[in-house]
């Protein structure tokens, strides 16, 4: 699949803030990957799985400085590395945003 096909194949509630044709799989590749491990479907995750290695997924998702808590916990077991292993997971802990 050429990624001009996979960005398509994707939901277009993922791309609710920019324009789809502008997104490009390689330049944009770790904002694609985080946006759709963390608000995709089912369906998003199994073509970014397909599309992206494993390598660049931990890394996208390892560096990203936000993600929901069931993504860290999910993508931990998946991945099999601590939740403390995820940027985000820290960024957490700090208490950012909360009174």
């Amino acid at each position: 699949m050429n990624a001009r096909d996979f960005i398509q194949n994707l939901s277009s509630t993922l791309f609710w803030d920019v324009n789809p044709a502008a997104v490009d799989a390689s330049v944009h590749k770790r904002w694609l990957i985080c946006r759709v491990m963390d608000r995709g479907s089912r369906e998003d995750v199994r073509l970014t799985r397909e599309f992206y290695s494993e390598a660049e997924i931990r890394e996208a998702l390892l560096g990203a400085r936000c993600l929901h808590a069931k993504t860290i916990a999910y993508f931990a077991v998946i991945l099999n590395l601590p939740r403390e292993a995820f940027r985000a997971y820290a960024n957490q802990q700090q208490g950012n945003w909360s009174a």
